[in-house]
């Protein structure tokens, strides 16, 4: 109680200091805050009006270097590359970008450097430089899990399932795209999510299930409608055209191109135009309109060539040689034929080397983060065993103390005293060693996330909005650490210094009631129905508080192991002179092996919850510890994928 009053003084505290330091802003504090969100403005247009992110970015720029501000310079520069990028200039793009990703200071600004590689990543794709472009997709993957940046997550994943979805690999495609989705939640741009759903569409049109590929572009569309970002709307028409063309409902396919065509010339995406004019081209020529067909395809032609994307050219080149065979010119047919050709080799030849390439870039990759991973793990068990060794040392300390002052009082007990000692010496160095597991396990990482908010909204210029951003899953954490630090406190009462206990007749039905109530919130999150069955007459004989830490640490379990939508269902009856109560669900369930671990005091079995929540593995022993201590009896009955049964068998009431 008392730390969870200190920790809200600690939050007013932080609150008010934020709000009476915002009257005494100076002025240059102002300035990088107007910059930023010029430059988060500029990096919005590139789904909607790719052609005006040049204004804004040169307007951040100079006022960057007005007040020698360095994340504002490489953020307008990183906008100016992105210009360049969706103008067709990749080799432009490129050769910004590449510069400041070699700035000293870069690594100051990790968000920055996650969309610098992205862009370079996609500058090498244009120009089929495969093997680079993997490379700084990993890079930039890698930098948003240091980071646990869940949002760059999603999307860098996406790309690199685009990436490989574009170069044929369709398994590989699949495994990326489910890793976007899999870290996939609240906080996460509708647009984002809009994008991979569209994306699943292109990539099941390219497999020929054009069933799942229109449902999927629907489900993206209504998303991409949402955000009114050009870009990803267009290129939604534009794949839903080509899933009716391959059907061969060549009208419908026409009613999505001209609508993909309004789309683009709001954002002016020129790879994205270039990619519907070949659509028209190829519809009309299907139609017979030999003419129009034609004059699409140079068109689209054209537009390759500018950024020289072979692939789109052998295409154009294709279609373009059937045409002047139909209008026998030869001499055009057999140029563009031995051009389709030439690119299709290209092509074929860069796609062997490719493979092994990004082969080997990413087994290079791994091998590299496997090494900083080992460097980093040897240096957290150094640390843990410091402190183990100094917990150690501290309970020896305190187990002479305690034994010096016994036996200056009980001389003629010294032999039972040590024998005692001994017991309680063994028992607590076991104690140790669980709590130090479960703390250093499992609290720490929430306050390193607090500690580190904290710091950015104190030391950031837009720590606030940081603040704010973070500030529910922060939330989460803390709720986590209060459930498991009043389950530590329960259970080292119970290990340590032993706890009274007053047995009571308990209505079951009631105090069921009463403890799932603290969890509406986790129930109505996850879409869970719990449905209370106990008889309204059911008696227990049982400790009021004991009862009430075992049932809400099932129910707690239940609702984390339980799939959206799921039912928990909670009954009782009188069975054989013994009151049962059983906690079900229809979740994930146990497997045989994990239910031997669950009770098992060796071992620390902490899994995470259909939603990722996290548990220490302490409440299951807590229930064992509590339920036995009122003489019952507790078990588990489960299947996996079916779900799971908690028993707990009590005495009767008096």
């Amino acid at each position: 109680m008392k730390s969870s009053k200190m920790l809200k003084t600690t939050f007013l505290f932080l609150f008010i200091s934020i709000a009476v330091y915002s009257q005494k802003i100076p002025s240059i504090l102002k300035d990088t805050i107007y910059i930023l969100e010029l430059n988060k403005r500029a990096e919005e247009l590139r789904y909607r009006k790719s052609d005006s992110i040049q204004i804004i970015a040169l307007q951040a720029l100079e006022l960057s270097k007005e007040i020698n501000y360095e994340r504002g310079v490489l953020y307008s520069t990183y906008n100016l590359a992105s210009y360049e990028l969706y103008q067709g200039n990749s080799k432009k793009s490129l050769e910004i970008n590449l510069g400041i990703s070699n700035h000293p200071s870069l690594s100051k600004y990790p968000d920055l450097g996650i969309k610098i590689y992205n862009d370079i990543a996609q500058a090498h794709f244009i120009q089929s430089d495969h093997p680079k472009a993997f490379q700084n997709f990993l890079m930039a993957n890698y930098l948003a899990e240091k980071t646990k940046n869940l949002n760059e997550l999603v999307r860098i994943n996406n790309n690199l399932g685009t990436m490989f979805l574009l170069l044929g690999d369709y398994n590989e495609s699949m495994l990326y795209y489910d890793a976007a989705r899999k870290v996939i939640d609240q906080e996460t741009p509708v647009h984002i999510h809009g994008i991979i759903l569209s994306n699943l569409g292109y990539l099941n049109m390219r497999k020929n299930n054009l069933d799942r590929a229109k449902d999927y572009l629907k489900q993206g569309l209504e998303l991409a409608k949402k955000t009114n970002f050009s870009t990803i709307i267009a290129f939604n028409y534009l794949t839903t055209g080509e899933v009716f063309s391959l059907n061969k409902e060549y009208d419908k396919a026409l009613e999505f191109y001209e609508k993909a065509e309004k789309e683009y010339q709001k954002s002016g995406d020129k790879k994205g135009i270039s990619d519907l004019y070949f659509g028209f081209a190829s519809v009309h020529y299907e139609l017979g309109n030999y003419a129009l067909s034609k004059e699409f395809a140079l068109k689209s032609l054209d537009l390759y060539k500018s950024f020289k994307l072979r692939s789109g050219l052998e295409k154009c080149s294709r279609i373009l040689y059937k045409l002047a065979k139909y209008e026998s010119d030869f001499e055009d047919s057999l140029k563009y034929l031995e051009s389709a050709e030439a690119y299709s080799d290209s092509i074929s030849k860069e796609q062997n080397k490719t493979n092994l390439s990004m082969l080997k870039a990413k087994l290079a990759f791994e091998e590299e983060r496997s090494r900083l991973e080992e460097t980093n793990l040897a240096t957290i068990n150094t640390q843990k065993k410091y402190i183990g060794w100094s917990l150690v040392s501290l309970i020896m300390a305190i187990v002479v103390i305690f034994f010096i002052q016994k036996s200056s009082k009980k001389r003629k007990k010294l032999n039972t005293i040590l024998a005692d000692n001994e017991r309680e010496l063994h028992l607590t160095n076991q104690t140790k060693d669980k709590l130090f597991s479960i703390v250093g396990h499992d609290l720490r990482g929430p306050i390193i996330s607090l500690k580190g908010l904290l710091d950015v909204s104190l030391n950031e210029e837009n720590g606030e909005s940081q603040f704010r951003r973070f500030g529910p899953k922060l939330q989460k954490d803390l709720e986590h650490i209060h459930f498991t630090l009043d389950n530590l406190l329960n259970w080292g009462q119970t290990q340590m210094k032993g706890s009274s206990m007053v047995p009571r007749n308990l209505l079951a039905r009631n105090e069921v009631e009463d403890i799932s109530k603290i969890f509406n919130e986790n129930l109505k999150n996850k879409r869970i129905k719990l449905i209370n069955s106990i008889p309204d007459n059911l008696c227990a004989k049982m400790d009021l508080n004991h009862f009430e830490i075992v049932f809400r640490n099932l129910i707690s379990n239940a609702i984390k192991f339980s799939h959206e939508g799921g039912k928990i269902f909670i009954d009782g009856e009188i069975s054989k002179d013994k009151v049962l109560i059983k906690v079900k669900d229809n979740g994930v369930g146990i497997s045989e092996d994990n239910i031997k671990k669950i009770w098992d005091y060796k071992e620390h079995l902490s899994t995470f919850g259909t939603n990722d929540e996290k548990g220490t593995g302490l409440g299951l022993m807590l229930c064992k510890e509590m339920v036995e201590k009122n003489n019952g009896d507790i078990w588990v009955e489960s299947e996996i994928n079916k779900g799971t049964t908690f028993k707990v068998s009590l005495r009767p009431c008096t």
